[in-house]
């Protein structure tokens, strides 16, 4: 006779705040384990705390509920947690409940409501069926980890968008579409753009081989994007290359202007090269700002900094269905 596997579940209340899915973590924990293997972590020291715990109760699966800032703080802690023990990564489940669910979404989880996908792997674990799962390694930047990194109009579009409680497309929308009535604006009345958007930033990026970007340090930029998915939101696919060499992940840097970035938007959306963009799949690269600059993991907002250095994490076996 087979054992029950062990299921823990890591769930964040705030997940998909002031969206339809604000709530459905709990519904969606109980339906795959009981009551005493749920980790309710409402701030990030509870998290560490319920982490902590993992060498101890050994499961052979772990559910995180939430969506990327979720899945990335708690990876974060899990990946370290193991590390230190020196034990196996169990496999991982994430159900998408959050405002923004890109890493979901790249491994084929949002296609089933998340009540839904809950039911069918629950009904999987309870018959001791296998799971379906595809490997993929998370960046490493500096001691955490995620799947997207930013700088620049990545992170300016996530402060505009974070300024307003209600979140999800329609937000998203606005913001963009905020940003046109600028610049369009600024074209009729001839007055300089103060697109928030459009804050560059100063940056110099180190790849290890050498083939560093062909521009001079501390170049002005308009973003920067590195990612282990091509998803980048609302179905764009920014980094279309990021999963199609194993062990490597995508560096796209562009100084493409506003009007630019325009222009191109279909190819952006479509997963296509783009002038003044460059793009390469590398292992490990370093990035050096010339002033404290706000940098984003998985939409989470980080702290200035100076320097971050991004690798490729352990390869961790994701449950898709």
């Amino acid at each position: 006779m087979r054992r029950q596997r062990k299921v823990a579940a890591f769930t964040n209340p705030n997940a998909g705040k002031n969206t339809p899915r604000a709530g459905l973590g709990r519904v969606a924990a109980s339906i795959l384990t009981t009551p005493s293997w749920v980790y309710d972590t409402r701030t990030l020291e509870g998290l560490e705390e319920r982490c902590e715990g993992l060498r101890r109760s050994r499961p052979d699966t772990i559910v995180v509920i939430g969506g990327d800032g979720t899945v990335h703080q708690t990876l974060t802690r899990i990946i370290r947690e193991y590390q230190q023990s020196g034990l196996s990564m169990p496999q991982i489940l994430i159900i998408p409940t959050g405002t923004m669910n890109t890493v979901a979404t790249t491994l084929g989880l949002t296609r089933h409501p998340a009540i839904r996908l809950a039911e069918l792997i629950s009904a999987k674990i309870s018959e001791n069926r296998p799971f379906d799962h595809v490997h993929l390694a998370p960046l490493k930047v500096n001691d955490e980890y995620g799947f997207l990194y930013g700088s620049g109009i990545v992170v300016n579009f996530l402060e505009e968008y974070y300024r307003d409680k209600n979140r999800g497309t329609k937000r998203a929308v606005k913001v963009i579409l905020g940003s046109l009535l600028h610049e369009l604006g600024c074209l009729v009345t001839f007055r300089k753009p103060k697109n928030p958007l459009m804050r560059q930033v100063h940056a110099k990026i180190t790849l290890p081989d050498g083939n560093d970007p062909p521009v001079a340090p501390f170049m002005t930029r308009t973003g920067i994007m590195v990612g282990a998915v091509d998803q980048i939101g609302m179905g764009c696919k920014g980094l279309p290359d990021a999963r199609s060499r194993p062990g490597t992940f995508m560096l796209r840097d562009t100084a493409l202007s506003f009007w630019g970035l325009a222009a191109n938007l279909g190819m952006l959306w479509a997963g296509m090269p783009m002038p003044k963009t460059y793009d390469v799949n590398v292992s490990r690269l370093v990035v050096d700002y010339e002033q404290p600059t706000v940098t984003q993991i998985d939409g989470d907002i980080k702290a200035p900094t100076t320097r971050d250095v991004i690798e490729c994490g352990p390869t961790l076996s994701f449950i898709t269905g």
